[in-house]
């Protein structure tokens, strides 16, 4: 009697352990692990961002600099962590259905810029600052996270963003819900606190 009261209390316990591993160490593992991917993923769409935005502007100063932008920009262009999380196909798409459109559509954009055909080449340039401008874009218009994209990037990254962010128009298709409304108010607060804490540099 002894030893099958000892078997009850061992299955029970294993029971409970199995339960807790099934339904709340599992589905933890999986958040962080979908959290550490999503950052990945944003700090190298900064990375690119940067490295784009860099072209450009080296561009706009020395009118040679405007042919080669495309092998330039894939000298720095990374697509590593978006490649990884291609192969988990689950960690991805749980960023949900818009995050991951934007995310593919901007990849795309950017191989673009690398590889696609453009007569006169100089268009390319002007190709380029469209896709630099998408992702303003979509952290403008809530397509992306501006908070997560912040705190991923290094000082000069956030200055660009608190500088061009402003600047860069929301985009409505529909008439902008109560809540969109309520957001673009805490822009506005956040825009203002950004032009009297962080001034831009002269």
């Amino acid at each position: 009697m002894a030893d099958n009261i000892g078997w009850e209390k061992i299955l029970a316990t294993a029971l409970v352990a199995s339960f807790f591993t099934a339904c709340v160490t599992e589905p933890v593992k999986a958040w962080l692990k979908r959290r550490q991917f999503r950052r990945c993923l944003y700090f190298e769409i900064m990375k690119n961002y940067g490295a784009l935005t860099g072209q450009i502007k080296m561009a706009e100063h020395d009118p040679e600099m405007k042919n080669g932008i495309g092998q330039r920009f894939a000298m720095g262009f990374n697509r590593i962590a978006y490649d990884i999380m291609l192969k988990d196909a689950p960690a991805f798409y749980s960023l949900g259905y818009y995050e991951v459109y934007w995310i593919e559509l901007l990849y795309r954009d950017f191989e673009h810029v690398i590889h696609g055909c453009f007569d006169p080449e100089e268009t390319r340039l002007r190709c380029a600052g469209y896709v630099a401008h998408s992702v303003l874009n979509n952290l403008k218009n809530r397509q992306m996270s501006k908070r997560l994209m912040f705190s991923v990037s290094p000082e000069w990254m956030k200055e660009d963003l608190r500088q061009n962010l402003p600047l860069t128009d929301y985009i409505d298709i529909d008439p902008p819900t109560l809540r969109e409304r309520l957001l673009r108010r805490c822009d506005r607060l956040q825009y203002r606190i950004w032009r009297n804490f962080y001034p831009p540099r002269t």
